[in-house]
């Protein structure tokens, strides 16, 4: 049996493809942006990464269960594997037994995320979440906004609905949202295009100048968005 030992645990590769200590970032609560933080990390005086990601270049997925959710399992390993996961994963977690069987229930009540090396990771993470319950988002931003001297932070935790006005605009608004890293689902309803898009957890893209970071600000809360306060 094949398995590899990284961040002190050993995994299995043929009883688990991956698992939570695959070269992730610890689960994070996203309550606020980097800048207003209060300890910055070592090598990035300034600029603070507490209960935000910052992990340009990988794969970051935010997954979220406000309510109950209550899994039965016959077999006391698989129960115990379940339980160790969503635990690792920041989630409140009761157990009982009924029926013969074990009720495992757990929520997670904030955003959280975790970063990944590959998207094929990001894939089987956000299968697993799912099918586990949790509300997943997943996306991917341009990689040309992971380089610059000025940081815009910003966020939209509830999914945003607008109606399309044509085709053009539609599409720029669409590759604009998808370019930011945001979620995105655009569909046809009655002759015009449906767009709603969120970004649930604290993300930050870079860009050339302060006046191209303003901008970029003001067009992200014209569309809704919350934006942090803007550091030089």
């Amino acid at each position: 049996m094949k398995s590899y030992f990284r961040n002190g645990i050993v995994c299995s590769l043929s009883a688990f493809t991956f698992c939570v200590t695959t070269n992730i970032a610890v689960a994070q609560t996203q309550a606020r942006p980097a800048s207003q933080a209060k300890q910055a990390q070592a090598g990035h005086e300034g600029h603070d990464h507490e209960g935000h990601d910052h992990d340009h270049g990988k794969e970051t997925i935010a997954f979220q269960l406000p309510q109950w959710k209550t899994m039965h399992f016959d077999d006391a390993a698989k129960a115990k594997q379940h339980e160790e996961m969503v635990r690792k994963l920041g989630c409140e977690v009761k157990q009982g037994q009924h029926a013969g069987h074990i009720d495992l229930t757990y929520r997670c009540v904030e955003w959280k995320s975790m970063s990944v090396e590959t998207h094929q990771l990001a894939d089987q993470w956000s299968g697993w979440l799912k099918g586990s319950g949790f509300d997943v988002s997943h996306a991917h931003p341009d990689p040309a906004y992971a380089e610059g001297k000025e940081a815009v932070e910003f966020r939209l935790v509830s999914w945003k609905m607008v109606h399309g006005k044509n085709k053009a605009e539609d599409k720029k608004l669409v590759d604009q949202l998808s370019s930011l890293g945001c979620e995105v689902v655009a569909s046809e309803h009655a002759g015009h295009s449906d767009i709603k898009f969120r970004a649930p957890i604290w993300r930050d893209v870079h860009v050339a100048d302060h006046k191209t970071a303003e901008e970029l600000g003001a067009w992200l809360k014209k569309n809704g968005f919350e934006v942090a306060p803007h550091k030089h």
